[in-house]
């Protein structure tokens, strides 16, 4: 279990556009591109997958991809970032801008995504912003 206040929402303002869904996941949005991402804890950077395809099947849908492997064992992972701004193996804080939001249908990384939102998941314990 985790305390209710381990993880922050992920972006300002914390807007749920879906519902838990594929892989523990929630999705969050403004409706802006290239919004900051935050990290939802403090961790170590785990995977950066980042691809110049526009496939909307590229890792699995969730397109470009950002996890962080939290001190408690969880791991979160972001979807559809239009860029990074970490690299595998950096320490992150809480609240670090990690990457900007990506997701518009037919631009580069935006995987299968109907408009910029983060897919935002969680491995290893239930997804905090789920209801």
């Amino acid at each position: 279990p985790l305390a209710n206040s381990y993880f922050i929402c992920p972006i300002n303002s914390c807007r749920i556009t879906q519902g838990l869904h594929y892989y523990n996941a929630i999705d969050f949005s403004n409706g802006k591109c290239g919004e900051a991402i935050r990290a939802a804890a403090e961790g170590t950077v785990v995977k950066v997958k980042l691809i110049s395809s526009t496939s909307r099947w590229i890792f699995g849908g969730a397109g470009n991809t950002i996890a962080i492997l939290h001190p408690n064992g969880v791991v979160t992972s972001y979807g559809h970032v239009s860029a990074s701004l970490v690299s595998v193996g950096d320490k992150v804080s809480q609240g670090q801008i990690i990457a900007l939001m990506g997701g518009q249908p037919g631009t580069p990384g935006a995987g299968l995504s109907t408009g910029c939102h983060v897919h935002f998941a969680v491995s290893g314990a239930r997804n905090p912003f789920a209801r």
